[in-house]
């Protein structure tokens, strides 16, 4: 497909172009400004094309053997990730049991310790209030013998 001439898109040449079958109105071929392609026995490279087949570096079984190649780089690789993320999965699970052991232990204790100091604020508050019952019964005896 081959231009002879600037087509502008959206006009029938246009259109001609995007379509092979699109004959436009009325047959206009546009005085010969387009080219249909390529035409049966048109040879444009000379001889048929066949490649380069024959020679191992260039040829599709070359081309499967790097794609091969690719491939057992890149699983290599991906496995040597996924053990390594696996490894650090495992250390990072053994320190958060290892903490959370730790914590609940502190937990532990710390509870242990809030029971025990409210325990001896209720006796020390018991005692203190007997300690005052003591005081004013001692101030009134007082008062009652001093003159």
């Amino acid at each position: 497909w081959g231009l002879k001439a600037g087509i502008k898109m959206g006009t029938e040449e246009w259109d001609a172009l995007a379509n092979p079958d699109f004959k436009g109105t009325e047959g206009n071929n546009y005085g010969g400004a387009l080219d249909s392609g390529h035409k049966e026995g048109m040879q444009t490279f000379g001889e048929t094309e066949k490649g380069q087949q024959d020679e191992a570096s260039y040829g599709v079984l070359g081309l499967l053997e790097i794609i091969l190649a690719d491939f057992a780089n890149l699983e290599a690789d991906t496995s040597a990730a996924e053990a390594a993320a696996q490894k650090a999965y495992e250390r990072f699970m053994v320190e958060c049991k290892e903490s959370k052991a730790t914590k609940e232990k502190k937990i532990e204790l710390n509870s242990a310790d809030q029971a025990s100091a409210e325990a001896k604020l209720q006796e020390d508050t018991a005692d203190l209030k007997a300690t005052q019952d003591e005081l004013l019964a001692a101030d009134r005896v007082y008062e009652k013998l001093v003159p």
